[in-house]
């Protein structure tokens, strides 16, 4: 930020300590060279910014034109850049395909992941959930460069949009396979009375 790193200048300047910028020689000690410096921290501010800029118009672009341009999703290798990125299922995607079918059968996260262990892919309880819920797995892109719209993808998909629905289902407890208990007989909630 601009006018904080002039601030800073400032502040420094004001208790005798003086600025030297390696490549060019400049320093704050003299009015002109406290002008050069506000000036190439404004003109360094306005070049990220227009860096950003451009940035997120080609990642929207991207994303738009259904190519994911961030990071490789876990079960999928990538080939090439930008516009032609492409992706194919891998030996863990296959693994996770499985995942998305136990799920269907209403088996809990809990044993998929043990499940998925014992076949050699190790995730976490955070990465199951967001394995389960990212609908690129589903051949889709969602991202905040397009204001989270599902857009369709060129990847190929692991399980179809169809049962990507219905495990969002099943996860959020509308289907009646998997129901979540506030009690437990064995567990009861004590409630007090005023």
């Amino acid at each position: 930020n601009a006018g904080q790193a002039i601030n800073i200048l400032n502040d420094l300047q004001s208790i005798g300590v003086t600025v030297v910028v390696a490549s060019t020689g400049n320093d704050t000690s003299t009015r002109t060279g406290m002008l050069m410096m506000q000036f190439d921290v404004s003109l360094a501010q306005w070049d990220n910014g227009n860096r950003t800029d451009k940035f997120t118009s080609g990642r929207k672009h991207c994303i738009e034109s259904g190519v994911w341009c961030g990071r490789r999703p876990l079960g999928y290798d990538k080939a090439g850049k930008s516009l032609g990125a492409t992706y194919t299922i891998n030996k863990t995607g296959e693994l996770i395909r499985k995942a998305f079918k136990l799920k269907l059968q209403g088996m809990d996260n809990f044993r998929i992941m043990e499940k998925l262990s014992s076949l050699g892919l190790d995730v976490s309880k955070q990465q199951m959930h967001k394995i389960l819920t990212n609908p690129f797995y589903a051949g889709k892109l969602q991202s905040s460069f397009t204001n989270n719209e599902i857009i369709d993808g060129n990847q190929p998909p692991i399980i179809s949009w169809v049962d990507f629905l219905r495990v969002q289902d099943i996860l959020s407890g509308r289907t009646g396979v998997y129901k979540h208990q506030s009690e437990t007989p064995r567990f009861p909630l004590k409630r007090h009375i005023k």
